[in-house]
């Protein structure tokens, strides 16, 4: 029996029919499955992107340095470490074979340490950086403190011992004055008492220098104490040929002793006119940190090396013709008993900066 055209095209559409709706059911599958990994992609990289961001908070957070990088190129650097310029760092981490070390930039201490990234990462490695500057600052005025209490304490011993003797003969010599001698010779006594007094007196003012300081203490105004004192030496600077600079920032008032505190600001000033040969500048700032009222007095002279630093504070060391070394070394004094402490930065040819920092509450 033969099957009529159009029965057969009936057929073939229908089955077209049902083959079109089952596609596009497909479809509609296919596109809500696509839809849904969509939404898990998107999903997905949110949380990818809140967790890189909330590790980036992390990292940037850390008051470490933290830099990755390979032979090529640095690939990654925390805040900390765009702050701390960390290139040079870097580069002078990587001239060693050592896996940390110390090292210095500029002004500043810095702790490092380094090691290969693991897990996919062969070739980068991670450079940690750390801040040491105030422990490795502390850590020098601790020793420097050691250092002038032990040179003080021996000198103390150096001239009570030379006292002793120094008495006896003062004694003999009256008693010898005292009795029946030439004129001649009564001249020549005269002239050693003379000699042994002058001893005493240099020995009376080591023992001074050396031992603790009493302070009178009083609440004032340690700008207004530095503008009569530029006023005082203001004279002596100018007929140098230097100019002075006074920038105070900081105007309170500070329990200090004013006396003492003069001495200190007039000995480091004449030190700064000492440093500067033909024309020149010294410029004073009174400013304050979260701790500190700090003074610094800076000049443009002929600047130290490191090793004149090292020992600038020691008694009785001084690079001047004239002096016997022992004003800085006061100074020192006299800013300790003030629960206080002095830095120095120093370039030779470029000039030489002091910074005093005084606590704005003081402890007994």
């Amino acid at each position: 029996m033969v099957v009529p055209e159009t029965e057969l095209l009936k057929d073939a559409f229908s089955e077209f029919t049902k083959a079109s709706d089952s596609i596009i059911n497909y479809y509609h599958v296919l596109e809500t499955q696509i839809r849904l990994l969509k939404e898990e992609v998107e999903k997905k990289n949110k949380e990818l992107e809140r967790a890189r961001e909330y590790l980036e908070n992390i990292l940037n957070s850390i008051p470490l340095g933290i830099i990755v990088y390979d032979k090529n190129s640095v690939s990654f650097s925390n805040k900390t470490a765009d702050k701390l310029n960390f290139e040079t760092i870097l580069d002078g981490a990587n001239t060693k074979n050592e896996k940390a070390g110390l090292v210095r930039n500029g002004k500043g201490f810095y702790r490092w340490k380094k090691d290969m990234l693991q897990n996919g990462f062969r070739g980068k490695e991670v450079l940690i950086i750390e801040d040491v500057t105030e422990f490795e600052k502390m850590k020098e005025r601790l020793e420097r403190d050691e250092r002038l209490k032990a040179m003080g304490e021996m000198a103390a011993r150096i001239a009570h011992e030379i006292k002793n003797p120094l008495g006896s003969m003062e004694l003999f010599l009256t008693m010898l004055l005292e009795g029946n001698i030439k004129s001649k010779e009564k001249k020549y006594a005269e002239y050693v008492r003379y000699g042994i007094q002058t001893i005493d007196r240099i020995i009376n003012n080591i023992l001074s220098y050396t031992r603790p300081k009493t302070l009178a203490l009083r609440e004032e105004k340690i700008g207004k104490m530095v503008e009569e004192i530029l006023d005082f030496m203001r004279l002596s600077i100018e007929s140098r040929n230097i100019s002075v600079m006074c920038n105070i920032e900081y105007d309170g008032s500070l329990l200090f002793d004013p006396d003492m505190m003069k001495l200190v600001i007039m000995n480091f000033i004449s030190n700064a006119i000492d440093a500067i040969k033909g024309k020149g500048q010294i410029r004073i700032d009174i400013k304050k940190d979260e701790k500190n009222i700090i003074i610094v007095i800076a000049d443009n002279g002929c600047g130290m090396g490191k090793d004149i630093i090292k020992n600038i504070f020691n008694p009785f060391f001084t690079t001047k013709d004239k002096g016997v070394g022992l004003g800085l070394f006061i100074a020192h004094n006299i800013i300790q008993a003030h629960n206080g402490y002095i830095e120095v930065d120093s370039t030779e040819g470029m000039g030489t900066s002091f910074y005093i920092y005084l606590p704005k509450e003081r402890k007994t």
